[in-house]
């Protein structure tokens, strides 16, 4: 009876663990499935964006397209922000201005990260497409996640 009594007393008093997501490792898969609060995070700032891009009021051509790459905080916060396919100035600062447009929010409560490195590309093209990949980026040896919004035009 006292082993039975030590043992709930030391259930009682262990701590419970709590499964918050991480990143995948370098070659890792993340789907909808596998990783589904980092999945919904990025999901929704991407449709934040689409929603943006689509109701900007700017030069649409079919072909261009502007990508930058910056950091998102814990807090929501942009840092670091680098153009990294240029088309023109105009075109740039639009695309420029609908990403500081779109605050991200903070980071959900089950996603263990300080910080996520992410590339945005908008464009327009013949079809309408919004992708989200996770890789590699050789430059900074860090996990990037690739948000890809394509407009039909």
């Amino acid at each position: 009876m006292k082993k039975l009594i030590l043992i709930i007393i030391t259930l009682i008093f262990m701590q419970i663990a709590v499964s918050a997501e991480v990143i995948p490792p370098r070659g890792g898969i993340m789907t909808k499935e596998t990783h589904p609060v980092f999945w919904s995070y990025l999901e929704n700032y991407s449709n934040s964006l689409k929603k943006a891009f689509e109701a900007s009021h700017m030069l649409r051509l079919r072909g261009f397209g502007a990508n930058y790459e910056y950091i998102i905080t814990r807090d929501g916060e942009i840092k670091d922000m680098r153009n990294t396919i240029y088309q023109n100035e105009y075109f740039n600062e639009k695309v420029k201005e609908i990403i500081l447009s779109v605050k991200p929010e903070p980071f959900y409560k089950d996603m263990e990260a300080d910080d996520l490195f992410v590339s945005v590309f908008l464009g327009y093209a013949k079809y309408d497409d919004l992708s989200i990949n996770l890789g590699w980026h050789l430059r900074y040896d860090r996990e990037i996640f690739s948000i890809t919004i394509i407009l039909n035009k």
